[in-house]
């Protein structure tokens, strides 16, 4: 008798398609539209995302929800929605940008139509003493 579990008996979790995302999250959104979506995929308990009806096992993983919170924090994807870095404007698996994408990216965020002109940006000017 084997004391391994059977991994073909337990159910995988489910893998997040882009249809299963927020539909404003594969548009390029500003920083207000992605603090809204985080809001409204708030899972305060086990069960279904109120937003998408993904199905969580624990708070924040509904995959909207964190989407649009590493959008908002300028971090990369986690592991499990890696795939989906293509499909959203401005997400970014990990080790997937260089120093000329940052760039791109900045110049594609200043150039979004905000509030507020945006405040032109200068070259990074370290102190050399």
């Amino acid at each position: 008798m084997s004391t391994r579990p059977n991994l073909a008996s337990e159910p995988r979790d489910p893998v997040a398609q882009p249809d299963d995302l927020d539909p404003r999250l594969l548009s390029p959104t500003g920083r207000t539209e992605r603090l809204r979506i985080v809001v409204e995929h708030y899972v305060p308990t086990a069960g279904r995302c109120p937003g998408c009806r993904w199905p969580v096992q624990r708070r924040e993983e509904c995959p909207s929800r964190q989407v649009a919170l590493a959008l908002l924090e300028n971090r990369p994807l986690p592991a499990r929605l890696a795939h989906l870095a293509d499909v959203v404007p401005g997400a970014r698996g990990v080790g997937q940008d260089s120093a000329a994408d940052r760039d791109l990216r900045r110049k594609e965020l200043d150039a979004m139509p905000g509030l507020f002109a945006a405040p032109a940006r200068t070259s990074d000017r370290r102190d050399t003493r």
